[in-house]
């Protein structure tokens, strides 16, 4: 019994010591969050996920629970600059655009220092984000 319970106590602090990545730090790792997106008229929910793809650029889309997409970007870490592949037909207009690219750089930065879950944005909008933990991550 003592050597089931020493062996499940060990499991448990190896489990835990390693951090999960809250930003695709090498080339092929990708992260996954929950992300919300609350404006005075409409209300946005989804899964945002990050793929590191070369040396300073990490791709992205934000899909929703049924596996619609929502948005594709691509953030280049060196220019600072997002860049929008497809966006909902609601979306894709330059004043939301413009609003999103400066929001989505701000957000990006926020996940790279691993610190808040939650950024009020232009316009009065809120973006809440949490880190999703799957068991079957390596």
């Amino acid at each position: 019994m003592r050597l089931i319970i020493s062996f499940f106590f060990s499991f448990i602090i190896a489990a835990s010591s390693k951090a999960q990545a809250t930003y695709p730090q090498n080339n092929g790792e990708s992260v996954r969050y929950d992300l919300i997106i609350e404006m005075s008229k409409a209300y946005l929910s989804g899964i945002l996920i990050m793929l590191r793809d070369g040396d300073n650029t990490v791709n992205a889309s934000i899909v929703n629970e049924f596996g619609l997409s929502l948005m594709d970007f691509t953030y280049h870490e060196v220019k600072d600059k997002v860049t929008f592949h497809t966006l909902m037909g609601k979306l894709n207009k330059w004043y939301i655009k413009r609003i999103l690219k400066k929001d989505l750089r701000a957000i990006l930065k926020l996940m790279q220092e691993g610190k808040e879950k939650t950024y009020f944005g232009s316009r009065n909008i809120k973006y809440s984000f949490e880190l999703q933990t799957t068991a079957n991550q390596p």
